[in-house]
């Protein structure tokens, strides 16, 4: 499947502030935004301030969650390590949040299929806001239902400003999704294009994201890359730490 995703992470701090503008550049092109680059740089810039400085108290309950719909320890080791990135994906969301507030932000990961008899899905890890699903397949039918798991299995943002409409055209399908009037949907990716996770937004509103808030979004989904990596592919880190 051809992924919608292709930029670069996985490099030294000094190379990663010198390809900071390649990467925003390489994203907007991808996923055909037409946003200021030099805006979203600076927005990037802001978000990756946010996760190196990520060492705010967090409750672990809201960090390691555990109910009903899911338990995330269950799922990610419950060590130091995996706590400090969970907050530094936590705090950088609260961060964009603030400064683009809407009704729903949720970072997913994804999560590979332990073998061939299960699906590969996407399991939140931050959210702020109403709450969404903790647990998403990545199969045909969700890629119809739910957003979030048509971006991870595509690697295509996916922007809808009038959701009844969506729904009218067949386009999006399911009720549930008439609990918000935008969505936005940005893949997290790595530097060959394979997904890390999604970051899904909802508003209330029709229109909800303008180019402000897509900005913000955007540079998140950017900053998330690195977090999100040294969580869910510690072994992929450690291959480029040794390149």
């Amino acid at each position: 499947m051809q992924q919608g995703c292709f930029f670069l992470i996985g490099i030294t701090q000094q190379e990663k502030a010198s390809m900071s503008a390649l990467l925003v550049q390489d994203y907007l092109q991808t996923q055909g935004l037409q946003l200021p680059q030099d805006e979203v740089l600076v927005a990037l810039r802001l978000a990756q301030a946010v996760i190196s400085m990520g060492a705010a108290s967090v409750e672990r309950s809201i960090l390691w969650y555990a109910n009903d719909e899911a338990v995330l320890a269950e799922h990610i080791e419950a060590d130091a390590g995996s706590e400090a990135l969970l907050k530094q994906i936590f705090m950088a969301l609260d961060s964009a949040f603030e400064r683009a507030p809407c009704q729903s932000a949720v970072v997913y990961g994804l999560m590979p299929s332990e073998n061939e008899n299960t699906t590969p899905y996407l399991l939140r890890l931050a959210q702020q806001g109403a709450a969404l699903a903790q647990v998403l397949l990545l199969d045909e039918a969700h890629a119809w239902t739910d957003l979030p798991s048509r971006t991870a299995q595509t690697g295509w943002l996916n922007l809808v400003q009038d959701v009844p409409h969506w729904l009218s055209l067949d386009e999006l399908r399911g009720e549930q999704n008439l609990r918000s009037q935008s969505q936005m949907s940005l893949p997290i990716c790595l530097e060959n294009g394979a997904v890390l996770g999604v970051l899904q937004l909802e508003h209330a509103g029709k229109n909800g994201f303008d180019e402000a808030a897509q900005i913000v979004w955007v540079a998140l989904a950017l900053a998330l890359a690195a977090p999100l990596q040294a969580l869910l592919r510690p072994e992929k880190e450690e291959e480029a730490q040794d390149e």
